[in-house]
């Protein structure tokens, strides 16, 4: 199948990215020429058609993008939750192209950061899933030639007004996290066992208290200095499977499943918190 995205030049950097946030991803490549061969590209924008072809649309703001360039990376500099490129070039200036798209598509942010695994959360496997449809990252430490893309993972999400669940497999422990009912538009850090910290709830996410830890006769108590109009309490295997729920308790039992480590996740007035369970 012709995709038509032949780039007849010499390429050193192209990066994935979903330019308008349509839930369907778009590249962008950088080449060795200037442009003054005009048989040869000196960079190519391709903008994804949603039927597995792309093409090169004109006077998006590539126009002047005609110089010798080795590397290309992506990042959101004024987090207005649309990627920006920035570019490499041989002896001049380098290009910062500011996306200023204009559309209704929704978007997410996401960061990990690792706690049985590496902090910079390098190596997992992240899927979103929204409108009916599943998109899949996955968390590198070095993306093309000379260059690194923001620690964020940028996910267009078209027009789905919210997020269905957010899974994360963390490769360090095997544990698949899996957060529900997210909302759309906004940036958020996940943090290995412990689910969404940052984000524009996070002052209240942070004010739950799960204690003891450890417990010596499996019983645990959940405290917090925020009234909820409901709670729920859902734990699961640290494999991620599901054991039992209660609604609108202080306290959680799990004395009658054995000693081991198992995972709580709280969830409350559209948030969800995650936390480690230790019954010794």
């Amino acid at each position: 199948m012709d995709t038509n995205t032949e780039f007849n030049s010499v390429g050193w950097g192209a990066v994935f990215l979903d330019a308008d946030n349509d839930a369907e991803l778009d590249l962008y490549a950088s080449g060795e020429f200037d442009g003054s061969i005009s048989s040869l590209l000196p960079s190519a924008f391709y903008h994804n058609q949603g039927n597995d072809t792309f093409e090169i649309p004109d006077d998006i703001g590539f126009e002047e993008d005609t110089r010798k360039s080795y590397s290309n990376a992506i990042g959101d500099i004024d987090n207005d939750g649309k990627p920006d490129i920035v570019v490499s070039n041989d002896t001049e200036t380098n290009f910062l192209f500011n996306n200023k798209s204009t559309n209704a598509n929704n978007w997410i942010k996401i960061q990990l950061e690792g706690t049985l695994g590496n902090s910079d959360g390098i190596g997992n496997r992240i899927e979103v899933f929204a409108g009916g449809k599943s998109q899949y990252r996955y968390t590198l430490c070095g993306e093309g030639y000379l260059s690194q893309n923001s620690s964020n993972e940028f996910i267009g999400l078209g027009s789905a007004s919210s997020i269905d669940y957010i899974k994360i497999t963390w490769n360090h422990s095997g544990v698949v996290e899996l957060i529900e009912q997210v909302e759309v538009n906004q940036s958020i850090l996940i943090q290995e066992g412990n689910g969404i910290i940052l984000g524009k709830d996070a002052f209240s996410i942070a004010k739950l208290n799960v204690f003891p830890i450890p417990s010596r006769d499996g019983v645990f108590h959940i405290t917090s200095n925020t009234t909820f109009e409901s709670i729920k309490l859902a734990v699961y295997t640290i494999s991620g499977k599901f054991l039992f729920s209660v609604n609108d308790n202080d306290s959680i039992d799990i004395s009658s499943h054995g000693k081991g480590i198992y995972l709580v996740k709280i969830i409350t007035d559209n948030q969800i918190y995650t936390k480690k369970l230790l019954y010794l």
